[in-house]
């Protein structure tokens, strides 16, 4: 009789509720991990029972922005770096050659 047959089983049986303990704990992470802020509103409006030259008026529902002002100072600071570098290869390009 084979004495490694209870051995292999043991082995086979233990890495396989490794395995699913593993997997219910990165299901068990990433259900911690989702923000239920995140979830997008509804893009409803509520009519005003107004009406303006251009059409009725609706309400609509608020909209939380986050920024983070370090970056959009960076952004600002990348794109006026941008404009001056074309606009000075435009002059350089205007200039004739001599």
């Amino acid at each position: 009789m084979n004495s490694q047959h209870p051995i292999d089983r043991r082995r086979r049986l233990l890495s396989l509720l490794t395995a699913a303990l593993l997997a219910v704990a990165v299901v068990e992470a990433a259900f911690d991990r989702a923000d239920p802020a995140a979830v997008p509103a509804p893009a409803a409006g509520s009519f005003t029972d107004e009406f303006v030259p251009g059409g009725p008026v609706y309400r609509l529902p608020p909209v939380h922005v986050v920024a983070d002002r370090r970056t959009e100072l960076a952004r600002i600071e990348r794109e006026e770096r941008l404009l001056r570098s074309s606009e000075a290869r435009a002059k350089a390009e205007s200039k004739p050659n001599s």
